[in-house]
């Protein structure tokens, strides 16, 4: 069977951003299940924010991995780099565009969060389509693993910086 790259990377971007915009909700859909905090915001910091990204596109990448990623050596670093473009212009994008304006705007938010998701995924494709041989695997692997750690430990104990604060 003969899967599309480029396909498939349209619909997972388009899954994904939908898993995104659904678990916005899903902590005060839960009545604040302290599990689910885990994987979706329980506030309105731009961290907990972040998890939009992440979870969804690991939930998506899991399916796509089995279709065709065993095609592609350098899968899970190339969804792990995509995560980390998805995550890093959700931040500068963020505070830039509220620093400026010196607030914060609801659609410019949105915008944000679909704008990094479709980064995400054009990086990816790019990536993929490049076939890089897998170096590091298993460091990305790793990276990824971090990630979700940290994004459990900081919602339990979120430092006192910026980053982590309700706007």
């Amino acid at each position: 069977m003969n899967i599309s790259l480029k396909k498939t990377e349209i619909v997972a971007c388009i899954l994904s951003c939908i898993l995104g915009v659904l678990f916005h909700f899903v902590y005060n859909w839960s009545n604040q299940s302290f599990f689910l905090g885990f994987f979706v915001p329980v506030n309105e910091s731009i961290w907990e924010h972040l998890k939009l990204h992440f979870y969804p596109i690991i939930l998506v990448s899991i399916p796509q991995y089995y279709l065709l990623g065993k095609q592609y050596p350098d899968f899970f670093c190339v969804k792990f780099r995509s995560i980390l473009l998805a995550i890093f212009s959700t931040v500068i994008l963020f505070y830039t565009y509220s620093g400026i304006l010196g607030q914060i705007v609801d659609f410019i938010n949105i915008a944000i969060f679909f704008l990094s998701m479709i980064l995400a995924y054009l990086y990816s494709c790019k990536q993929l389509q490049k076939q890089a041989p897998a170096k590091s695997s298993g460091y990305c692997i790793l990276g990824l693993f971090t990630l979700a750690l940290l994004f459990a430990v900081f919602t339990i104990y979120p430092p006192a910086i910026g980053l982590f604060q309700v706007p």
